[in-house]
């Protein structure tokens, strides 16, 4: 992020990328074209429409898994015991803190996601603030951007929490070890996961289970290949956490919580 500069709608790179900027939220990937594909058509649609309008034309796969993420994720903050965590974790985290697949995220953080609709559904991102050297992310700051390949230099973050994203996404060993790679010396690392796994995500060969996670943050066995530098520094919580998925119909999950820090 420090090596961009603002052009308009842009932030441009000495490399010669180019990165759209669309509501307040930078798009900040390698590849433009393929996340335009899946998840951006919902970002090309005039926001000024009737929203019956924009739903009568939101035919396209993206749009559709879009209106349900947002029916489910995308609403305020629910009351299981986990959110209630997550709330205290945040506000009492040393800053600054960024969430890795934040969705709409809590307030004050550095919101990271692949998905624009749900970093809209949250707080409303401050103007971007460019300095002498390169763009700085305020908190409250959201950007699109790929957890395996995150735009930030190592030890960027006193806080890095990832929220039920392991079993959510393609690589769960890849963007851990990244996430672990983003605390600064002396910072925390916090990590929920359900084990809710789906194949159509996440390859099997992929998956894991709580076992496999506290020996990787043990620091006795690597996880997937990479070697963590967080250790655990707190007891295993085992949290409820529950999802409205329809006006009759909730998921309840059991999640595991831990944390971990770097050591200073």
């Amino acid at each position: 992020m420090r090596g961009l500069r603002r052009a308009g709608a842009l932030l441009t790179c000495q490399c010669g990328r180019r990165y759209p900027v669309i509501a307040g939220i930078p798009i900040v990937l390698r590849e433009l074209g393929d996340w335009a594909e899946s998840e951006g058509a919902d970002a090309m649609r005039d926001r000024r429409l009737p929203g019956e309008l924009v739903e009568l034309l939101a035919v396209d796969g993206a749009s559709r898994r879009n209106r349900r993420l947002l029916a489910v994720y995308g609403a305020e903050v629910g009351d299981s015991p986990l959110h209630a965590w997550l709330a205290d974790f945040v506000t009492s985290a040393q800053g600054p803190v960024l969430e890795v697949g934040a969705g709409r995220g809590h307030a004050g953080t550095v919101r990271m996601d692949l998905n624009l609709e749900l970093l809209r559904a949250g707080a409303a991102p401050p103007e971007l603030v460019e300095t002498a050297e390169g763009i700085a992310l305020a908190p409250g700051a959201a950007l699109v951007a790929d957890a395996t390949d995150p735009p930030f230099s190592a030890g960027s973050f006193a806080t890095v929490l990832l929220a039920n994203v392991l079993d959510s996404c393609r690589d769960p060993a890849l963007v851990l070890a990244q996430s672990d790679a983003l605390v600064a010396p002396g910072g925390q690392l916090a990590v929920t996961c359900a084990f809710a796994f789906d194949e159509t995500i996440t390859p099997r060969p992929l998956w894991f289970g709580p076992e496999e996670l506290d020996a990787a943050l043990a620091g006795t066995r690597p996880f997937g290949g990479y070697d963590l530098e967080c250790r655990l520094d707190a007891e295993a919580l085992e949290l409820e956490w529950r999802l409205q998925v329809a006006p009759r119909s909730a998921h309840l999950h059991r999640v595991r919580v831990r944390t971990a820090r770097r050591p200073g």
